[in-house]
């Protein structure tokens, strides 16, 4: 049983360190959406690129042919048509998922990163809520070249296993 509170605790508090994830960064999508001329987004744009998202998925029993478990990306419908949400702030991931009733998982990616894991798909930023934008399959492409040299790197993964 103390396992089980254990790891309840450890996601809450995964939330908890996430709850002031791009803070400054939502205060200027709110204002973006507002304007009319789209200038803001513009000068956003960039800033949103080297952000760090919440994506919604569920990893399957099949693993790649590296080994690595694959993951099922969460797509809702919109008007008849798939489209990826993905998310700034994990208060705004409730409209889908909350740790009390969850069957996903939220994991944290680079903007990049996800607008090349999905490539081909469009997707909504922050879905049913003032911080929502949704972008097309050829903006996420041309931003996600404009800004790959942006991204950091990832975490050495072959020294995993000698710790």
């Amino acid at each position: 049983m103390s396992e089980t509170k254990t790891n309840e605790k450890s996601e809450l508090d995964w939330l908890e360190d996430l709850k002031d994830l791009n803070k400054d960064l939502e205060e200027r999508i709110l204002e973006a959406n507002k304007d009319k001329t789209k200038v803001k987004w513009n000068k956003l744009l960039p800033d949103l690129m080297t952000a760090d998202i919440l994506m919604v998925g569920q990893f399957s029993d099949k693993a790649d042919a590296n080994g690595n478990q694959q993951l099922n990306i969460l797509m809702m419908q919109k008007d008849g048509h798939v489209i990826v949400p993905f998310f700034t702030n994990p208060s705004r991931v409730g409209v889908l998922a909350n740790p009390q009733n969850n069957q996903f998982d939220i994991m944290k990616v680079n903007v990049v990163r996800f607008f090349q894991s999905i490539a081909g798909k469009p997707c909504v930023m922050n879905p049913m809520s003032e911080y929502a934008k949704v972008f097309t399959p050829f903006e996420m492409k041309v931003l996600a070249a404009e800004n790959e040299d942006k991204v950091p790197p990832l975490p050495n993964t072959e020294s995993k296993g000698e710790n």
